[in-house]
């Protein structure tokens, strides 16, 4: 981190402590009887743990995003906030990032997060029932989250590296794309497992076609560079 600009040390710094702020307001509203919750964590913690390499080592994909959708319809923006979390410590310790990058993500993910569960609240009305404020919230809170998400991620890469959001790719289409449909897949999930939990896992199946396709970029890219 002392490489880094007064700028980029500070804006990072306050990330950390918003999130720090939020993750500890809301756990203390949270559940912590709900098992279910936890199993969610786990299964967070493997797919972040798991996330794929994009195009270019710039960009990532990840199905993690599948069970934070998920968890955000089934049980709220609060406990998706912990599996959130959770899965970040779990990368953490799995991929040893230096402790202000893996601090940062944490909180950039915890204050988009924050933000969805805001807009689903205003625009639905709290209800998670299939109905057409529903739909609107769900949708547009996970634009939010994805959003914001890229945002507070873009602003730090271009303290950090002087990089434009163009350049850095942050907001690629393509990227934007697969987080909102990995993330929507996750909240249909979640949808269909209030009516039918047994139907849901047919939602479930395709992530495993949906894996093996995000390394496809990722081995493009390898077999370019062995080439070279």
């Amino acid at each position: 981190m002392k490489n880094l600009s007064a700028q980029a040390k500070g804006y990072i710094l306050i990330t950390i402590l918003i999130g720090l702020g939020l993750i500890a307001w809301m756990l203390a509203e949270l559940d912590w009887g709900n098992y279910g919750l936890f199993l969610l964590a786990v299964l967070g913690a493997v797919a972040q743990t798991l996330k794929v390499e994009g195009p270019n080592d710039k960009t990532n994909y990840s199905i993690a995003w599948f069970v934070y959708g998920f968890a955000f319809v089934q049980f709220g923006s609060t406990a998706a906030l912990l599996v959130i979390v959770i899965a970040h410590l779990v990368e953490w310790i799995w991929h040893k990032y230096p402790w202000y990058i893996q601090s940062f993500n944490i909180g950039a993910h915890v204050i988009s997060v924050f933000l969805a569960g805001l807009t689903f609240e205003w625009i639905s009305g709290e209800t998670r029932v299939l109905d057409l404020n529903g739909a609107i919230g769900l949708v547009t809170a996970n634009l939010i989250f994805i959003v914001a998400n890229h945002f507070l991620v873009g602003i730090v890469v271009t303290l950090a590296r002087g990089q434009s959001f163009a350049e850095s790719g942050i907001f690629g289409f393509s990227t934007l794309f697969l987080d909102f449909t990995i993330l929507s897949m996750g909240g249909v999930t979640a949808l269909i497992w209030f009516y039918n939990p047994f139907a849901s896992f047919l939602n479930i199946l395709p992530l495993y076609l949906l894996y093996n396709a995000l390394r496809v970029p990722a081995l493009e890219h390898q077999l370019a560079d062995s080439r070279q």
